[in-house]
């Protein structure tokens, strides 16, 4: 079944190359959205109310939030594929699970997945809160309020920060043993077919 392989490999590698290009692309957007509109003498109607020097950040903000629901709703579709046709090509095409490659690429999977999941359904909910909070009280002109808000949100962004490169390094690494895993000089796979009976059996 070498072409079903092909197609398994085609699957795997089209959703970890999403994965990680879905990470990379928010971080580069974050580090220039926020460098650009903070420094930029900003003043937003909505915001009347709030001091003027703090709209950059908000509008950031606003911008930003589009762009991180967009990754998780990308790493939502492409982390199940990637899992799926890691397992296929593991389980079906019995590629060797102990072999460096595989083992490498199997752990960090697994580990990044395991940290999306954290932000998913722990980090990301509490943040999303707290930024909603804020821009409500700014929206209405309490500074102290929205100032406890943005405080709130800090706490959570170091934590936020550190999955999202750490998944990064992750998925670096474990796209750099699927290459080794699924070159040509990898061991040929096949598929795991039930073993003839004898006669009589």
């Amino acid at each position: 079944m070498p072409g079903y392989f092909k197609l398994v490999n085609a699957i795997y590698l089209m959703s970890l190359a999403a994965w990680l290009a879905a990470l990379a692309s928010a971080g580069i957007a974050a580090g220039n959205v926020f460098g650009v509109l903070d420094d930029m003498s900003l003043e937003l109607e909505r915001y009347a109310t709030y001091p003027s020097q703090e709209h950059g950040m908000l509008a950031a903000g606003h911008v930003m939030e589009g762009v991180f629901v967009t990754v998780d709703l990308i790493q939502i579709v492409a982390i199940p594929l990637t899992l799926l046709a890691l397992g296929m090509q593991l389980a079906v095409y019995r590629l060797p699970v102990r072999s460096p490659a595989n083992a490498v690429r199997t752990l960090c999977l697994v580990a990044a997945t395991g940290l999306f999941a954290y932000h998913a359904t722990a980090l990301a909910p509490r943040m999303n809160r707290e930024l909603r909070a804020r821009w409500s009280a700014a929206e209405a002109g309490d500074v102290a309020a929205a100032r406890a808000h943005q405080i709130a949100f800090n706490q959570d962004h170091p934590t936020a920060d550190l999955i999202l490169k750490t998944n990064l390094i992750l998925l670096i690494i474990a796209l750099g043993a699927s290459a080794a895993a699924l070159s040509p000089s990898a061991p040929s796979a096949s598929p795991r077919l039930p073993e003839p009976k004898l006669g009589g059996q």
